[in-house]
């Protein structure tokens, strides 16, 4: 075990509410400086190929103005209390990031509340956005990087599902006011919605001032959540074509524990020793020792309710191979060789450290904050992350390294040119040999 870390602890939020609407509201007083970092998420399902674009469309209007005042007044409006919004969405949640000057913070609040109550349905609006967004999400689908998450998610999920994570342009293209006034009714409501403040706040008065302004916002559909993915099982990977690159992208996942799970702690750590930190056994073995990887690592993808443990290769294309051949090594070394005593107190330092220090600044424990809340864990959850790894035995790391790292029980998708892949290719088939 390591020493006690009590100096890397992060600050617990001084409140965590919920309002009568269903809006949960965290406040953490962090008086750095006479800012306030502001992170507002609003859940959602998506259930429909392709609709990620319509709620990427209605997160792009969202800051174009409201139904009383236009964009330049709006943007007037931040600009006079030293403030910045940003909005998005992806296939799981709205997002509204930014902060301002801490006196400001009642005002501010007000024209977000202003903003996600009310915003701006006019043609004149729309038009432009909907082109820009059908444009954008067309030329970043040709992407390497796009096209091999498409194929991991296509082997993952299984194409209609893994469409329904995927952002279609002709939606976009073809939606009307009338069409973003519907899904902002449908989607945009206080129920399971999570607003992070951490700054140069008073807890109490800001609690206030939230209340005042997010207090009459409707509640919305119970319902309207995303539910985990379905749980996939592993396979050999599939070779997707990209015909003459000189590079292969090597994208590898399998089920792990959810954020939730009194395991994940040294589920973490293993996966800490495996590859997800620059002493790891795949970075010394892949690049230092090899040079087959100029970019390569392992990582905990997190969405409510699951995680996937992620092993990520770029590779030059006549290293392909093998490649993939010392990643299924340091997979199976990692089930019959488990991590050592020292590999996983270097592990446990360098997690409890890295943390520490990801989440010095406001802004980074707002947002840390902020995607925590939405996976379902508490709101004290960096607080004690440290006082969990310290907690985790040995022998609780070695048994999540047998458990979660078995090559078989891992799939992917190898984006390469065929050449690059000709000796892994099974017959008649995409599928290659791991």
């Amino acid at each position: 075990m390591t020493a006690s870390n009590d100096g890397a602890r992060l600050p617990l939020p001084d409140l965590d509410t919920t309002l009568p609407n269903g809006l949960r509201v965290v406040l953490c007083s962090a008086p750095v400086v006479p800012l306030v970092e502001v992170r507002l998420t609003v859940p959602y399902a998506t259930t429909g190929p392709g609709e990620v674009a319509l709620r990427q469309l209605l997160a792009g209007i969202l800051l174009q103005g409201t139904a009383h005042r236009d964009a330049d007044a709006f943007d007037n409006a931040l600009a006079t209390h030293g403030a910045t919004l940003v909005a998005g969405a992806d296939a799981r949640r709205f997002t509204l990031t930014g902060h301002t000057l801490a006196d400001s913070l009642p005002a501010v609040l007000a024209l977000l509340s202003e903003t996600v109550l009310g915003p701006r349905f006019t043609e004149d609006v729309v038009a432009p956005e909907r082109t820009r967004l059908a444009r954008r999400i067309e030329l970043a689908s040709h992407q390497p990087a796009a096209v091999a998450q498409r194929a991991l998610l296509r082997r993952r999920y299984g194409d209609e599902a893994a469409a329904r994570l995927e952002p279609a342009p002709r939606l976009a293209a073809a939606c009307t006011p009338e069409d973003l006034a519907e899904l902002h009714a449908r989607h945009l409501g206080a129920a399971g919605a999570v607003l992070v403040l951490v700054g140069d706040l008073r807890p109490d008065d800001a609690l206030a001032a939230v209340t005042d302004t997010f207090g009459a916002w409707r509640a919305g559909a119970a319902d309207d959540v995303p539910r985990p993915p379905s749980p996939f099982v592993g396979g050999p990977p599939l070779w997707v074509d990209r015909p003459g690159a000189v590079q292969s992208m090597i994208r590898l996942a399998t089920p792990a524990l959810p954020r939730t799970d009194p395991g994940y702690p040294a589920l973490h750590l293993a996966q800490l020793v495996f590859g997800g930190s620059f002493a790891s056994r795949l970075v010394a073995h892949l690049r230092e020792e090899k040079g087959y990887a100029y970019q390569l690592g392992s990582g905990m993808e997190s969405v409510p309710g699951a995680s996937t443990l992620m092993v990520e290769a770029d590779t030059a294309a006549e290293h392909t191979a093998a490649a993939l051949g010392v990643i299924r090594g340091e997979l199976a070394r990692m089930s019959t060789e488990p991590p050592s005593r020292e590999e996983v107190d270097a592990a446990r330092s360098y997690a409890i450290g890295s943390i520490a220090t990801a989440m010095s600044s406001p802004a980074s424990l707002a947002s840390g904050l902020s995607n925590l809340l939405h996976i379902g864990v508490g709101a004290d959850w960096l607080h004690g992350w440290g006082t969990l790894l310290d907690g985790v035995p040995y022998e609780a790391v070695a048994e999540a390294a047998r458990r979660f790292f078995r090559p078989g029980d891992f799939t992917g998708v190898v984006l390469a040119d065929e050449s690059a892949v000709a000796t892994l290719r099974r017959t008649g088939s995409a599928e290659l040999d791991f």
